[in-house]
């Protein structure tokens, strides 16, 4: 029995339907239907920052128009898209498989987990441990004075 993905139903190995959540971008690796790789590879100066992200107003209230759209799924076949293979999903602590995912606070999970693991998957029983950890040792902290810190280095 093949694995299918949980959104569009495409088997492994075959390629997402468009508009599948589940989809990769081949530029970036993330989520295609929320990265913004789309206006760099069309020639637009994506900027979180700017007004309107420095898109053309119509763009940035519409949406890619349809030419737009078919000009982005060119760029995308010509690069290659990514078939559907479902990797296992793992507990980065505990190496536990298909843990139930759960969802706390941002800053939270920035507070409890090390920046190199916030963009992993852990586990709902190593979680608590961690926080467990993290929350009994609080007082304690590590001081140094300048001398020390040139010791150590």
């Amino acid at each position: 029995m093949g694995k299918t993905c949980g959104d569009c139903g495409c088997k492994e190995g075959e390629y997402h339907e468009p508009g599948c959540d589940m989809e990769r971008c081949p530029f970036c690796g993330r989520q295609l239907i929320s990265c913004r790789c789309c206006y760099k590879y069309l020639g637009f100066n994506y900027d979180w920052n700017l007004p309107q992200r420095g898109l053309p107003v119509d763009i940035y209230e519409n949406g890619l128009t349809l030419e737009l759209c078919d000009k982005w799924d060119t760029i995308l076949r010509e690069k290659g898209l990514i078939p559907y293979i479902q990797y296992p999903v793992l507990c980065v602590k505990c190496g536990k498989l298909w843990p139930e995912l759960f969802h706390v606070p941002d800053e939270e999970w920035e507070y409890y987990i090390e920046p190199a693991k916030q963009s992993k998957v852990i586990c709902w029983d190593c979680y608590c441990e961690i926080k467990q950890l993290i929350d009994e040792h609080k007082m304690v902290k590590r001081i140094f004075t300048p001398e020390q810190d040139r010791e150590d280095g």
